[in-house]
């Protein structure tokens, strides 16, 4: 067994001592991801259920799974992890709720689907996968690295006149040819980047101004970031906006410390908003929150519970009316780390309240 799953199994277990139950069954795409090892157990994008289960014992580790899906779990997904594998018919989930329950009593079975008559109870296993191994780490950056050159290169082919399902179109397949799933893809030009915080594309055709919005999902773990390109010269309204939302987003990222209260940094990003000039636009679009192996794992807020873990991630995305500045960074003993910067951009040097940080310019063409 490797170093990574034996870790894991260990909080698991943990949970089930600490808890009193019987076994945990885990069929959540995040959990599930994160449990075997990098994992993904996906087949719909419009779903976050995996397409089997997990199921942990204080001795044993199962696959769960319909026999059509148990050859792929086993041969690529949950490959070398040691699960045992337990499949049904896919006609029959009787079959599959009478094979849990010769385990272990699903009223003593915490889960994240409540399926099987088991207690669902996910706000006990997703913070289990908050602070991140090393290994994990190092998938993380160099996914990273991945998305912000898919990224790179879609803004840099965009040309006016594409119309935005075109361009996320490029921008999907940069990131499939560099082996990464894009799992969110934001497109807006012109005054639709004014009117919406979360513009699916459609057929409208740039003009001058596009944002381009990427969460990219590789080994189960995910990254966001967000782009601005304009055609000409920017107005000094939007360049005012834009360094704005720069100074905001330092105030969010540099606040992301380990050991410091999620409200608390949100209380600095709002702050941050009103410092600028610009008190309400906080209102107007949530700012972010940690991440890894879910988009958002939760959403920072006023009243946030918990402090930053070490080896936490973070997609802070603060926004202005008419632009945005969001990258992933990681919570590290050392201080925050851009793990999606900009490279061969033009960037902006933002300030607030003493800390600095490089933050991603609209990069005009």
């Amino acid at each position: 067994m490797n170093t990574e799953l034996r870790e894991k199994l260990a909080q698991v277990r943990a949970l089930l001592k600490a808890t009193k139950m019987e076994a945990v069954l885990v069929g959540k795409q995040p959990n599930f991801s994160w449990l075997a090892c990098g994992g993904e157990a996906h087949i719909t994008f419009i779903s976050d259920r995996a397409f089997g289960n997990l199921l942990v014992t204080p001795k044993k580790f199962y696959v769960l799974a319909n026999r059509i899906e148990m050859p792929r779990l086993q041969g690529e997904v949950v490959r070398g992890l040691g699960a045992e594998p337990l499949a049904y018919n896919w006609y029959d989930e009787r079959e599959a709720a009478k094979i849990l329950k010769g385990i272990a009593d699903p009223r003593l079975v915490i889960s994240d689907t409540g399926d099987y008559g088991t207690r669902l109870r996910p706000e006990l296993l997703a913070p289990l996968r908050y602070s991140l191994q090393l290994v994990e780490v190092k998938r993380l950056r160099a996914l990273a690295r991945t998305a912000e050159a898919a990224m790179h290169e879609a803004c840099h082919k965009l040309m006016p006149g594409q119309d935005e399902f075109t361009i996320a179109g490029q921008l999907a397949l940069a990131a499939w040819q560099r082996k990464v799933t894009p799992v969110v893809l934001l497109v807006a030009t012109d005054e639709r980047i004014h009117k919406y915080r979360h513009p699916l594309p459609t057929k409208k055709k740039l003009k001058r101004y596009a944002m381009l919005v990427l969460c990219a999902r590789e080994n189960g773990l995910i990254v966001s970031l967000t782009r601005m390109v304009h055609f000409g010269k920017l107005s000094p309204d939007l360049r005012r906006r834009h360094d704005a939302t720069c100074v905001v987003d330092v105030a969010f990222n540099s606040s992301t410390r380990v050991g410091t209260p999620i409200r608390e940094i949100f209380r600095r990003g709002t702050a941050a908003y009103a410092e600028q000039g610009f008190p309400d636009e906080w209102q107007k679009h949530h700012q972010g929150g940690p991440c890894g192996y879910d988009g958002r794992d939760f959403l920072g807020t006023p009243n946030s519970p918990g402090v930053v873990l070490e080896n936490q991630a973070y997609a802070w995305n603060p926004s202005i009316t008419g632009t945005k500045s969001e990258d992933t960074i990681l919570a590290t003993a050392r201080g925050p780390e851009i793990l999606t910067q900009a490279k061969d951009w033009p960037m902006v040097r933002a300030e607030w309240r003493g800390e600095e940080m490089e933050r991603a310019d609209i990069l005009v063409r």
